[in-house]
């Protein structure tokens, strides 16, 4: 029984650890986002495009795995962006970057749009 239990600990731990986003530069990231056209679809921001091109990707990405897996293998009609194409760092750097991008203020909250 503990050699069971010891077992799943260290699955979940490696499954945590493998979850995690490499290190990446927002900056850096910004300019592949950029370079690679993203924002024709995901806006310059990550908000989404218009009339549903693409979807909103920022703030808050979802996470690293899923976003790689989109960017390596895509469902639909999003391009394919192969590690030889664009390499891991950079798909980390635009990850960054995304991550990096805040949420802006709810409309409620801005005293210019209140009746």
């Amino acid at each position: 029984m503990t050699g069971g239990w010891i077992a799943g600990l260290a699955l979940f731990i490696s499954f945590g650890a493998a979850a995690q986003a490499p290190a990446g530069d927002a900056v850096r990231g910004k300019k592949a986002y950029l370079d690679n056209i993203c924002h024709s679809c995901h806006g310059t921001a990550g908000q989404g495009g218009e009339r549903g091109s693409g979807p909103r990707i920022a703030p808050d990405p979802f996470a690293w795995e899923a976003f790689a897996m989109a960017a390596r293998r895509p469902r639909a009609v999003m391009p394919r962006y192969p590690v030889e194409h664009l390499s891991d760092q950079a798909l980390a750097d635009i990850y960054a970057y995304l991550a990096s991008i805040k949420a802006g203020t709810p409309a409620k909250d801005i005293p210019l749009l209140k009746d």
